[in-house]
């Protein structure tokens, strides 16, 4: 009866483990903003960041910058916190506070990120 009732139990957290692998969520494997800035060299290849949208360029509105969301819900003050340029050239057009998830590459050494597709929220 004890090897059954371990069985059962070591199955059940074997299946909640894979179960929890699985989630849809696009934002929750996606990195912060400050992690991206800090370190953008050790990102190869497409990754994908989570921010709120700061500004958009008045010269090009195709360049706009993000701020780490963790550092908005803690109101960590303006000058301490850390933007991402970003270029997206496609549409939805992002504006002032949306919350953005972008998938792309960094660009020109990691002075940019070039966004290639981009999921907008209020």
């Amino acid at each position: 009866m004890n090897r059954l009732i371990i069985f059962l139990t070591t199955m059940m957290l074997v299946l909640g483990m894979l179960l929890g692998g699985c989630n849809k969520n696009d934002s929750s494997k996606a990195l912060s903003v400050k992690g991206m800035k800090t370190d953008s060299a050790a990102y190869q290849g497409t990754v994908t960041i989570v921010g709120f949208v700061a500004m958009i360029s008045q010269k090009d509105p195709n360049m706009f910058a993000l701020m780490d969301v963790d550092e908005v819900n803690n109101n960590v003050p303006l000058p301490q916190r850390v933007f991402l340029q970003v270029r997206y050239e496609g549409s939805p057009r992002p504006t002032y506070g949306d919350k953005a998830t972008i998938t792309g590459s960094f660009k020109d050494g990691g002075q940019y990120f070039s966004a290639t597709k981009i999921k907008l929220s209020k």
